[in-house]
């Protein structure tokens, strides 16, 4: 193989080499950020959450009658929905939530030890921890277990201790992370914070994986008996019957009080898919749009080595009447091409890069590694070495005489 003589071949050509060498750096950029963003997206999807997603309902109830505003009257229809719920044959669960894990926004509250300093400003990883209103089952019902302490019991109820005073001081639970940032070194049972005593530590649970403290977490057992806020329940069914319970769940919660809007039913696997629906749904559009470049490369591929088998055929037949076996056409016509990906190899780099920075001001971008941009390479070589077979191998037909003659 003449480099030399393939470099003269591509110069007479510059055009059309330089496009393709551009298509082929494009591709290459867009190939990588693309593998970077599906690696990311499978990473975030495959994450242990902490808690069961298997037959494990969930659903939002929002109120539409002025009588749920007295807050008596919304917790004797709450009380009444779980015995309802619980008499389903394929319920073994129940319990409420003001938030669901895996959500953005919601309820949040700074929590610090009751003993420290006034003039100490608390550590901002303190501030802002995603607070929740549950049942008594609500970790059951998840499957999350206790790693220190024990989970809530019926005496631990603050609903009405919080109707009667602000000041009220309930027990609570932290996730595993917040109590050991909270007290490092020391069990956090027993201690006394801002936001009430703590009487357990939950092993830690996929709270907002977006936030950097993601598992920040603080659960009070407590009914916020308001029609404005938000109360999603959860149920725990059999398997197998999630789809035939949705239509008894909506049937028993009318029976109780038909005044509410009853938000779509939906598992927590789906509201997990759901969470990382951006990610994935990006991921997938660069994949579609690397698809496409790669295929009109290869396209362009095609065209490139055509043109170059029909401007050359005199050459090649020279070299055929001299010798040349079919195996040294074959690779002389995609050795040009070999080269021409070589080149967008070494000059790709800046591509990756380039395109890394731009989609870093708008989203969250891994960065590319040398691994990740090495397959990236060998997909678009062998892509360019397919759509170039073709045209190479039909150069290896033409008869010896024949190109001789070829003008």
């Amino acid at each position: 193989m003449n480099i030399k003589a393939l470099f003269k071949s591509m110069l007479l050509r510059k055009f059309a080499t330089g496009l393709l060498i551009f298509q082929l750096i494009l591709t290459l950029g867009l190939a990588c950020n693309s593998l970077l963003l599906s690696i990311e997206a499978n990473e975030k999807m495959s994450r242990d959450v902490g808690f069961e997603m298997d037959n494990v309902l969930a659903f939002q109830i929002r109120p539409t009658s002025e009588a749920f505003l007295d807050a008596d009257f919304f917790l004797s229809v709450v009380e009444e929905d779980m015995a309802a719920l619980k008499n389903l044959t394929e319920v073994e669960l129940v319990s409420y939530s003001n938030q669901l894990p895996l959500m953005r926004g919601g309820n949040y509250h700074s929590i610090e030890d009751a003993n420290h300093p006034e003039d100490v400003p608390v550590d901002s990883q303190f501030n802002g921890i995603p607070t929740y209103y549950t049942g008594q089952d609500f970790f059951r019902l998840l499957g999350a277990s206790m790693h220190q302490g024990r989970d809530f019991e019926a005496a631990d109820n603050a609903t009405r201790g919080y109707l009667e005073s602000m000041d009220f001081e309930p027990n609570i639970i932290l996730t595993r992370s917040l109590a050991e940032a909270l007290y490092p070194n020391k069990s956090a049972i027993g201690k006394q914070t801002n936001e009430g005593r703590i009487v357990g530590v939950v092993s830690d649970l996929a709270i907002t994986p977006s936030r950097r403290y993601s598992h920040y977490g603080i659960f009070k057992f407590r009914n916020m008996a308001r029609a404005q806020g938000r109360l999603y329940y959860l149920l725990k069914v059999t398997p197998g019957s999630e789809q035939e319970i949705k239509k008894k769940i909506i049937s028993a919660l009318k029976q109780v009080h038909p005044e509410r809007d009853i938000k779509d039913i939906f598992t927590m696997k789906e509201h997990h898919s759901d969470y990382y629906k951006e990610a994935t749904s990006l991921a997938t559009l660069f994949s579609l749009l690397t698809a496409f470049m790669l295929f009109v490369t290869m396209i362009s591929s095609f065209a490139h080595a055509h043109f170059h088998v029909s401007k050359q055929k005199k050459l090649i037949g020279i070299r055929r009447a001299l010798g040349a076996r079919k195996k040294d056409v074959l690779v002389y016509v995609m050795s040009e091409n070999w080269l021409i990906s070589l080149i967008a190899a070494g000059l790709g780099v800046a591509s990756v890069i380039a395109i890394n920075i731009l989609l870093g001001k708008v989203i969250t971008m891994p960065k590319p590694d040398v691994i990740s941009y090495l397959s990236c390479v060998m997909i678009v070589f062998i892509s360019g070495t397919l759509a170039t077979w073709l045209p190479a191998w039909k150069t290896t037909k033409i008869a010896p005489v024949t190109a001789t003659r070829t003008v």
